[in-house]
């Protein structure tokens, strides 16, 4: 059953403040690229970022199962209070089409949630704009002022990820079909008439474009389409500039990493041999080039470059795990958030990184 859409608007507890969830300057950058910028407290976790333009961008998380709303403004980022009367116990996803439009999309209820619910900034002030029972938002993307998918599965069932899409224009939200079973794990939207999702559909790699009438099935090469495998991370930079990445193989297995490169006309295979691990996270560096969040075989997370002709790996920070990956428009700049210390609770931090 879809839910109408809810006018409850929160006034009053929208301003930026110094108070709960306190956004933390980290301590002194390293010597690379990467310098960590800020943390929420213990124990806390970041699970999103996206950035609305050269000087504004958002991550959202969850501290003592509490939400948590942190926001760049070219300068520090601080804490933005989400009020209680939202519902909300954690985060998962945030999207933004402007500084004035900013969707967080999270869990309501129990530790854990029975519920997925979706706030929505305007600038001033929020309001409690989606609601849906028994599921887990996995993806949203924001195509445009109040133009926003969101992806989310139903928990339990036989153990398949199926992903029910939801789609918010002026008249409302309405729920739209899929061409076939699949699990949307990351969604990017360059205008309301090209959206683009990434999964996988019964164990092997999938993308999916949204052309402003249906979603079809876009194939992908060969080799990444044969095997087992998933698409996790989506960036793009253009039309004709789009990177998906993911994993070859099963879980639990030996898995290799997959990158592919849309070019306007078709996905091409873009990873070299030297590269190990399974991708997860991606963001384009504003030069032709992305950047991959990546698991590697010994347990830690890295961040690896690819300019456009080779990869290249970067240290990001000692035991860390990575999240999520934003480029800022308009520069070569990229955000990544993540925790800190995990398998400690008490320790565990959600954590900002910027790359100069």
């Amino acid at each position: 059953m879809l839910s109408a859409v809810l006018t409850m608007t929160v006034g009053g507890c929208a301003t930026e403040k110094g108070t709960r969830p306190t956004a933390r300057q980290s301590g002194k950058a390293d010597s690379g690229p990467w310098r960590p910028v800020g943390h929420t407290g213990n124990p806390g976790n970041l699970n999103g970022v996206v950035a609305t333009g050269a000087l504004d961008a958002w991550a959202v998380g969850d501290e003592n199962n509490e939400p948590v709303v942190m926001r760049w403004r070219g300068g520090t980022w601080t804490g933005v209070e989400v009020p209680g009367q939202l519902g909300l116990n954690s985060l998962r996803v945030v999207a933004a089409s402007g500084p004035g439009d900013v969707w967080v999309f999270g869990a309501a209820g129990l530790t854990g949630g029975k519920e997925s619910r979706a706030a929505r900034w305007n600038g001033s002030q929020w309001t409690l704009a989606w609601r849906e029972p028994n599921s887990l938002v996995d993806a949203a993307t924001v195509a445009g002022p109040g133009d926003v998918w969101v992806a989310a599965r139903r928990r339990g069932g036989d153990g398949t990820c199926r992903s029910l899409l939801r789609h918010h224009t002026a008249a409302g939200w309405s729920a739209v079909a899929l061409p076939s079973v699949v699990c949307v794990h990351a969604m990017h939207a360059l205008s309301p008439r090209d959206v683009w999702a990434v999964g996988e559909g019964r164990g092997r790699p999938v993308t999916l474009h949204w052309d402003g009438r249906r979603w079809r099935t876009v194939p992908l090469p060969p080799a990444v389409a044969g095997p087992t495998g998933e698409l996790r991370g989506l960036a793009a930079q253009s039309p004709t500039q789009l990177w998906a990445v993911g994993r070859t193989g099963r879980m639990g297995g030996v898995v290799g990493p997959v990158a592919v490169r849309w070019d306007g006309h078709r996905w091409v295979s873009v990873v070299g041999s030297g590269v190990s691990g399974k991708f997860v996270n991606a963001a384009a560096d504003g030069q032709g080039g992305v950047f991959v969040s990546a698991f590697s075989a010994s347990g830690d997370d890295l961040v690896f470059h690819y300019d456009g002709r080779n990869w290249s790996s970067e240290h990001v920070a000692a035991d860390h795990s990575i999240t999520g990956l934003a480029g800022i428009p308009g520069t070569s700049q990229v955000i990544a958030v993540g925790v800190c210390c995990e398998g400690y609770d008490e320790d565990t931090s959600g954590k900002i990184w910027m790359r100069r």
